[in-house]
This record gives C-alpha cells, sequence and structure tokens, in this order.
C-alpha cells in the first residue's frame, strides 16, 4: 500500500509524470498490459528494467539516439501490438507481433525482428514483400516462423508469385496444393511463400518449414 505523506505544489501534468516514472522505476515491476501512445518520455527516466507481458507500442518517433529501446526489459515481451515498425530491442525481440489496420511498415527492419510469429492487417505491396522475404533469408528463422500478410489488391492477378520468385531468386514450387515459391534457408529448413492468389485470395502466408515441404512445379 502506497500512503501519500503530504501535499506538494506541482503542475499536474508534471506530477502525473512523476508519479508514472515512480511506479515503473521500481525494482521487480511487473506489467501485465503496457499501452504506449505518444511519446512518453517519462520512460526515458526509468533506469529499472520492467516486466512487461503484452505492449501496445502506439509511439510514432523511433527511439532517442542514446537508447536502445523505449521500454528496458527484463525478457522478451510476449505479444506486441504496433501501427509502426522502427527499430527498437523491445519490438525487435518480441516473440509474436501484430500489426493492425492503418500500420506503416518498413519491410527492411521488420525483416530484422526475431518474432515466431507475426500478423499484418494492412496490404503489402510487391516491394516490401521481396524486401521482406529477401531479408528473413539473409537472417534465417526457425522452423515453425510464421507470418500472415495481406497482398495489395491490384497485385492479385494470375502469375504474381511466379513473378515474385524470379525476383528473390526463388523456385516455384507447390504448398499442399497451393501455388507457392521456396527459398532454402539452410540443410533443414526452407522459406515457403504460398497463397491463393490465382483464385483471388488477397491472403499470403510465409513460413518456414522443414526442408522438402515444398514440392518442385
Amino acid at each position: 500500500m502506497i500512503a501519500i505523506k503530504k501535499s506538494i505544489d506541482v503542475d499536474p501534468e508534471e506530477a502525473a509524470e512523476k508519479w508514472i516514472t515512480y511506479i515503473l522505476n521500481r525494482p521487480d515491476t511487473r506489467i501485465q498490459y503496457l499501452y504506449l501512445s505518444s511519446s512518453p518520455i517519462c520512460l526515458l527516466k526509468c533506469d529499472q528494467p520492467m516486466t512487461v507481458i503484452k505492449l501496445g507500442m502506439f509511439v510514432f518517433s523511433g527511439t532517442p539516439e542514446e537508447r536502445s529501446s523505449w521500454v528496458k526489459t527484463t525478457v522478451p515481451v510476449k505479444h506486441l501490438k504496433t501501427r509502426s515498425v522502427f527499430r527498437d530491442d523491445t519490438m525487435k525481440y518480441a516473440q509474436s507481433v501484430l500489426i493492425p489496420e492503418y500500420g506503416d511498415i518498413d519491410a527492411k527492419i521488420l525483416s530484422e525482428w526475431q518474432a515466431n510469429e507475426i500478423t499484418i492487417e494492412i496490404w503489402l505491396s510487391l516491394g516490401q514483400i521481396i524486401t521482406y522475404c529477401t531479408g528473413i533469408a539473409e537472417s534465417g528463422r526457425p522452423i515453425g516462423f510464421r507470418c500472415e500478410s495481406w497482398i495489395e489488391h491490384p497485385n492479385m492477378e494470375w502469375g504474381t508469385l511466379d513473378w515474385l520468385a524470379m525476383k528473390v531468386n526463388a523456385r516455384k514450387t507447390s504448398w499442399n496444393g497451393k501455388k507457392c515459391f521456396t527459398i532454402p534457408l539452410d540443410d533443414a529448413s526452407e522459406l515457403n511463400v504460398h497463397g491463393n492468389l490465382d483464385n483471388f485470395s488477397d491472403r499470403l502466408i510465409i513460413e518456414v518449414n522443414a526442408r522438402g515441404t515444398a514440392i518442385d512445379r
């Protein structure tokens, strides 16, 4: 229990910032859901890392130059929801990521994030898909990695996956009867990108499977 000893004459906004900073900066702080919006400058005053289970990151500016992340955490965040993709270590190492509608995606930075499960609820351009798949192929991901996304409507014509395969030097393959392209990652795994674009579905799946899962067409 926290008791207030005396009142002090400070601006309400400053008082709120001091209170939040005090709460967050206590050792062994554990937060089930932390929602951040605007630029939470008070977080930069927190020296103690905290345990955050779910993080809503709606900050639209990158981290200050002297910091690697807005929020210092003791362990990776389990679930991250964000509309912006920028370089931030806490976001980079989150275990799962949801990018909702109206998000802004830097595909190169997103390809560096280590989440094993990513859901993107906005359409990706062909250029973003190429950049993302190329980045994943270079850095690698474990078997079980899965990214669900949408491909923008003008790009749903027949042959889109084959065109993408050519751009990333991938094999044209089939995955459970669906058209796919495949990039080998190592001796044991491969990156498979598939969907039903020929049937005018705009859903696109990017995942890592055991090598040999996809069959050459």
